[in-house]
């Protein structure tokens, strides 16, 4: 395959993988058997590096992809879900398999940087036509009915490709502050990415791309400025959550609703639940449970009456889901990942990879960012351009401290 017909799999690799951003007038038969097969495609032609040297973050995937394939036989033994099913269903998950092609084929930093910021604006663009045509579903999928409901003040749709989009933003904050050219283009976007989570409402996804903001712009001030800065971004806070502004006050409310339930709330009820009663077996809260097909196996038809009749649900739980059908492997492959986005240096022009791990960091235990097709293109993007810009570091560092010690410089 030519490098051109490489990077056009993987343009279309990345749509395909986010299902087409959910769009309801497609075909869904036609769209399916497209994901599927590229899915499959990426699998076969990412297999023959699976073993890889396991330096880097090649190890964190090698047992996350390890554990997704022991879950397939799990789901069949412990939960009588058909091999078929559960194969059906873990194949979006196998997006992992795609780091290790990406590591093989050696991709250009700046190749799928513009990948990941075409479309992180293809996001946009249809977050913003589906939000004025709205109640009417054209993307993604109500939570709540046929239609995207008034919800915190606000007609809220939870867009997919959330992932592509936050990565996109973060590069851009990061490129505003690091380079010289396109400043007006990176603060537009930079703007966007505050915008957008807010007219969603959604708790983790502004809590999180705020705390990331903050760091990022404190990061290079001195001491004064990040006091002033601290100080102007909690009065705005205060001053905008006590406001009547219909959008703030509904997540307050909703929040207070929350905080008020304590050990009640639903997610710790649930994240409990799926720890300690959810695996019928040791050797499943070890190993896992398997990818459940929903409502469709009876394993899928359980795990879909025990959302309706208890209000657990594994996507409100992250990591513990995560856990809950991959096992621990899984947990320690990301734990591992976790540890190394603070460990790894890079050069300050490629923060966005550590922004990006820590941004599913902070939001994994409370929504599906680490697992969900929505978000593992993503991840595999930061994971493979992270290892490829951290060796690359590493060698022009050890190759000035060697040519240091062979050429001496005369004080």
């Amino acid at each position: 395959m030519t490098r051109k017909l490489q990077v056009l799999f993987l343009f279309l690799f990345v749509i395909f993988s986010l299902n087409l951003f959910d769009a309801q007038f497609l075909n869904t038969t036609a769209v399916n058997y497209l994901v599927y097969i590229f899915h499959i495609l990426g699998i076969v032609l990412s297999i023959p590096y699976l073993m890889s040297r396991p330096v880097g973050f090649v190890l964190p995937v090698q047992l996350i992809v390890l554990s997704i394939l022991i879950s397939i036989p799990l789901a069949s033994f412990s939960w009588d879900q058909g091999v078929y099913h559960t194969i059906i269903v873990t194949i979006p998950y196998m997006t992992w398999f795609l780091f290790f092609y990406l590591i093989r084929k050696n991709f250009q930093v700046k190749t799928i940087e513009k990948i990941i910021l075409f479309y992180g604006v293809v996001y946009v663009i249809l977050y913003l036509f589906q939000f004025i045509n709205a109640p009417t579903v054209f993307f993604g999928k109500s939570l709540w009915g046929d239609e995207f409901p008034v919800d915190r003040g606000i007609t809220r749709i939870v867009f997919p490709g959330t992932g592509i989009f936050i990565l996109a933003v973060f590069i851009s904050i990061n490129k505003l502050t690091t380079e010289s050219k396109g400043k007006l283009y990176w603060l537009a976007f930079s703007i966007i990415g505050i915008v957008i989570p807010v007219l969603q409402v959604t708790r983790q996804f502004i809590a999180g791309i705020l705390l990331i903001y903050l760091f990022h712009f404190l990061m290079s001030q001195n001491a004064i400025r990040k006091i002033l800065l601290v100080a102007c971004t909690s009065f705005a806070f205060l001053y905008i959550t006590s406001s009547d502004f219909v959008i703030f006050k509904g997540i307050a409310v909703s929040a207070k609703e929350d905080l008020g339930q304590g050990e009640e709330y639903i997610r710790v009820l649930a994240g409990r639940y799926f720890i300690n009663d959810f695996s019928p077996t040791e050797m499943n809260m070890i190993l896992g449970n398997g990818a459940p097909y929903w409502g469709i196996s009876p394993y899928g038809k359980f795990i879909e009456e025990l959302a309706e009749t208890q209000g657990f649900y594994l996507s409100d739980v992250g990591i513990v889901g995560m856990y809950a059908m991959f096992g621990v492997l899984s947990v320690i492959g990301y734990i591992l990942i976790w540890i190394k986005s603070f460990t790894y240096a890079v050069p300050k022009e490629f923060y966005y990879l550590k922004y990006y791990l820590w941004y599913l960091l902070l939001t994994s235990f409370t929504w599906f960012t680490v697992y969900h097709h929505h978000y593992l293109i993503s991840t595999v993007f930061v994971l493979y351009l992270y290892q490829k810009v951290y060796q690359e570091t590493y060698k022009r560092s050890y190759h000035k401290s060697t040519s240091r010690m062979m050429y001496p410089v005369n004080v």
